[in-house]
């Protein structure tokens, strides 16, 4: 439902202002809107002016803003930690952290540029092991001989491989021996040795071909390749060994000071909001005024708190919502009990205005019932009960689950009452098995009257939303509107009338006369609405034959559960057949679940709602206060 606001209007003393908003900001109840200060009559000698902040909160101001900017920037630089908040009061240290967090600042961007220098280099070495650890098994291959230059290089792909094998024998005459091996990132490396008097030779060949030689650290250039493999080894282990230090300098640094910076974070974006929120607020010589929105249920509590806070001083009025605030009155919507697990539905649609309806209840009611009648089996109810209870009962923290749910367990139960009144459990299996027979109709084999079924709930649907609509233009006193809808009512069930009287003729049904009557209606409807009446009530009709869905896609869903059966059956193997049935009983439960769910939504989102729900409200704000 919709909560019922109320329009207020704030006075007080200007020097109380900034003390009555910190309390609005606590209560969290209160929603400033300086549109409605615009239609604020005074005194001739009186005028409203927007709040000018006078040098002292100015240079407030202007010293929390830098303060906030340079804590956010060493917040972000420091790791996040886990020892709760701190309970400093931050305003009486304000110049302390002022003098303090420059220091840290610098001390924390130099420990996360040495950090992150630090990892970058732990990064290169922990490459050239990988490098090198795969070319160790090919040294076993080299020829014994201790007059060899080694290189190791990187290898695009094999062609590669294969043109630079043949351009290095050739340049060394074929004093030069190459082989090749996979990383375990998968790069492609080879190990190119030759002799020592060719190597400047062979690095120049490299070059040429754009051939990329691991590069080593001056020390380790001239090792042996198992010595280069160790000595690599120990400046990574050495390296990992500074990171740790920066990290834990950082961790350390965190531990002590990030509840006290976060606390004052927040302790400043709260005292600047206030400053932004003075914007809202006109003053004249001596008070100040703010208007606004809040819920008619806590005005009585606001101006209570008022009350004690400024002795008198400062006074909340209520008053009267006019007509031409409707469309900027916030909306704010609050379902208990049955109806709140359908939130998740409604706010698919954007929020209504505060003069329409909230589409939750409506949505609890009648999607249940749809989505029973599409599905409409006592097997795939059961099922969908037993999913919803799990859902329900085991993620209780976890609304969204815990609310699909109970939707769905809703919608389960339906699914149950309808199976019964159609006969069906796991589609025919329960008439095969025992003896089962629908209490209403067999669905399907009775096409024509489930069709009848589906068409009399869409008329159902659709009048009262048009019902709804014409109460809607009366909230919003304009009769005339009102007047052309029940009208258009009116012409519908003339419509609806004179169809049952043509394919169904009963004595007392005459179709003459009601279309006689549709005939009388048009002209004052193209009066009221022009041309666009006709092609209104022609799609209102095609709205009402849209239900007929409901029949169909459950009249395929029967079929498919019959299927299941048959081909179980055909099987020959109770085991087989078993699997056979089920998997496709799955099939169809999945879009049992599926279809009946985006069918009936939409049959209300587009054929119901559109005919009375006004959208586009806005979402109810207020202020409040950030708790850390």
């Amino acid at each position: 439902m919709i909560i019922r606001m109320a329009k207020v209007e704030i006075v007080g003393p200007k020097q109380d202002l900034l003390s009555t908003l910190d309390l609005l900001h606590n209560r969290g109840i209160f929603q400033p809107d300086s549109q409605l200060l615009e239609r604020v009559e005074l005194v001739d000698d009186e005028q409203l002016q927007t709040l000018v902040l006078d040098e002292n909160e100015l240079r407030e101001r202007s010293f929390f803003q830098g303060l906030q900017e340079r804590v956010t920037n060493l917040l972000e630089l420091l790791p996040e930690v886990n020892n709760g908040i701190s309970p400093l009061q931050p305003l009486p240290v304000m110049g302390l952290l002022d003098e303090l967090v420059d220091q840290h600042l610098a001390t924390a961007r130099d420990l996360v540029r040495s950090l992150n220098e630090c990892r970058r280099n732990a990064e290169d070495l922990q490459h050239d092991l990988s490098f090198w650890e795969a070319l160790e098994p090919l040294l076993e291959n080299l020829p014994k001989t201790s007059n060899l230059e080694i290189f190791g290089v990187t290898i695009r792909d094999s062609r590669q491989l294969h043109n630079l094998d043949s351009l290095l024998q050739e340049r060394t005459q074929g004093r030069c021996y190459i082989s090749s091996t996979t990383t375990t990132d998968g790069t492609l490396i080879g190990l190119i040795a030759t002799d020592k008097a060719m190597a400047d030779g062979l690095r120049q060949a490299l070059t040429a071909e754009k051939v990329p030689e691991l590069s080593l650290p001056e020390e380790l250039v001239g090792l042996p390749l198992p010595q280069r493999i160790m000595a690599l080894h120990d400046k990574l282990k050495t390296q990992l060994g500074q990171c740790n230090q920066f990290e834990g300098r950082l961790m350390d640094m965190s531990r002590r000071w990030r509840p006290i910076y976060r606390r004052a974070l927040v302790w400043l974006e709260e005292r600047l909001a206030l400053y932004r929120a003075t914007a809202t607020a006109y003053t004249t010589r001596l008070c100040f005024i703010v208007q606004g929105w809040m819920a008619n249920h806590d005005v009585a509590s606001l101006q209570d708190d008022l009350n004690r806070s400024f002795s008198g001083r400062v006074v909340l009025e209520q008053l009267a919502i006019l007509e031409e605030d409707l469309d900027q009155v916030p909306v704010m919507l609050r379902n208990p009990g049955y109806f709140a697990p359908f939130e998740i539905l409604s706010r698919l649609l954007p929020l209504p205005k505060y003069s329409s309806y909230d589409p939750t209840p409506l949505i609890g009611l009648f999607f249940p019932v749809l989505f029973g009648m599409i599905l409409g089996d006592i097997g795939y109810g059961l099922i969908l009960l037993l999913l919803a209870f799990f859902l329900a009962k085991y993620f209780p923290a976890h609304k969204l689950t815990s609310d699909i749910g109970k939707v769905l367990g809703i919608a389960a139960l339906y699914t149950l009452v309808f199976g019964i009144l159609y006969g069906e459990l796991f589609g025919d299996l329960g008439k095969t098995w025992l003896g089962l027979h629908p209490v209403w109709f067999d669905r399907g084999k009775a096409v024509v009257p489930m069709i009848v079924f589906s068409l009399t709930v869409g008329v159902v649907h659709i009048l009262l939303g048009m019902t709804l609509g014409a109460l809607t233009e009366l909230r919003r006193h304009q009769p005339r509107k009102a007047l052309v809808k029940l009208a258009m009512l009116v012409a519908v069930i003339l419509m609806v009338l004179a169809l049952v009287g043509w394919f169904y003729p009963q004595s007392w049904l005459s179709t003459g006369p009601l279309l006689i009557g549709v005939g009388i209606l048009m002209p004052v409807l193209i009066a009221a609405e022009g041309l666009l009446a006709p092609l209104e009530l022609l799609k209102t009709m095609g709205n009402i034959i849209s239900y007929v869905r409901i029949m169909a896609i459950g009249f395929s869903s029967i079929l498919l559960a019959v299927v299941a059966n048959r081909l179980g059956g055909m099987t020959g193997d109770i085991m087989v057949g078993i699997l056979v049935g089920g998997t496709l009983h799955a099939f169809n439960l999945l879009l049992g679940v599926f279809a009946p769910t985006v069918h009936s939504l939409r049959l209300h989102y587009v054929e119901f709602f559109s005919k009375f729900l006004d959208l586009g409200g806005r979402r109810f704000e207020p202020w409040q206060k950030r708790h850390p």
